[in-house]
């Protein structure tokens, strides 16, 4: 019987895996583990084969970026809590965030090492946004969507400046949604120009950063970070530029920790979760499930 599902994305990270596959199944057959390997074809694989073959594993792993990671929680959430297996990631993507925030090596070579040797594991709340799940961030407005409408082959030949070039065609677009929020005790209401709802100590690539002392990433909160809407270009360059600093409680910006939110737009809005399309909704709820999956971090922490 297999005690190890490997999910492999076989284009994350410029197709690195090809390179490195031997090693991870050498680490993962040591002490005679069996392995099954999964190789995505298409968005939405590694969630399935993580639903399909998961239940009672002692492990998942699972190769790629955020967006892989994102569909392999998703899928181990369709399972019963007493049948989710411990999580393994070898983070191959662009921006890695889910890595920097778990301090999971983010070398290759690295990351297969603990494979094989004993390592620890933390619990991780995960996100609901709707129907479907998240790791580490589920956002809206202007920007959030750049992950997921950058082309795949940009992001294999260019990297993180493929997410720059994006950004940079969008600057004409810059909208704001009139927007209706409540979180636990509290509500608020104005044009949101962007939001964060996280489980990170990063966002996008690492450009939004929070400080450790206030995220705990298995407390049952989220890190809310809303952006209201500047009234002219150099009050944006100073709020961006706040965000940058970490001075996130200002006249434009603000900071919450809640364990649900609900928003409600005047219209439908585009959302992502953990870089990937999130769908779009005019009235919405997102919600924390509280240490609801484990996942390795290696000797690192």
């Amino acid at each position: 019987m297999d005690s190890t599902l490997l999910i492999v994305n076989p284009v994350s990270g410029k197709g690195r895996v090809r390179t490195i596959l031997i090693d991870i199944l050498s680490a993962l057959c040591q002490g005679g583990e069996s392995v099954r390997v999964c190789v995505t074809e298409k968005r939405g694989d590694a969630s399935d084969f993580a639903e399909k073959y998961g239940a009672g594993l002692r492990r998942v792993v699972c190769t790629g970026g955020d967006g892989t990671l994102n569909e392999v929680i998703s899928g181990l959430m369709r399972l019963e809590p007493e049948l989710r297996p411990e999580i393994s990631y070898i983070p191959l993507g662009t921006t890695n965030d889910m890595a920097t925030s778990l301090s999971i090596p983010k070398k290759p070579g690295e990351a297969i090492v603990n494979l094989s040797a004993y390592s620890e594991h933390r619990l991780l709340d995960v996100g609901q946004l709707g129907r479907d799940y998240f790791g580490y961030v589920a956002a809206f407005g202007t920007f959030t969507n750049v992950p997921f409408t950058t082309p795949q082959a940009a992001k294999n030949t260019w990297g993180y400046l493929a997410y720059l070039v994006e950004a940079m065609g969008q600057l004409t677009e810059i909208t704001a949604h009139h927007t209706r929020i409540r979180y636990d005790g509290g509500y608020i209401e104005g044009d949101i120009l962007f939001g964060f709802v996280t489980n990170s100590l990063s966002v996008a690539g690492g450009i939004v950063k929070f400080d450790e002392n206030d995220v705990a990433l298995d407390d049952g909160l989220f890190e809310v970070l809303l952006i209201r809407k500047p009234r002219n270009l150099a009050e944006l360059n100073v709020t961006l530029g706040n965000i940058l600093k970490r001075s996130f409680n200002s006249d434009k910006v603000t900071l919450l920790h809640t364990s649900r939110i609900s928003f409600t737009f005047d219209g439908e809005v585009q959302w992502t979760r953990d870089g990937e399309d999130g769908g779009i909704y005019r009235s919405v709820e997102v919600i924390n499930h509280h240490r609801a999956v484990r996942i390795n971090v290696g000797n690192s922490l």
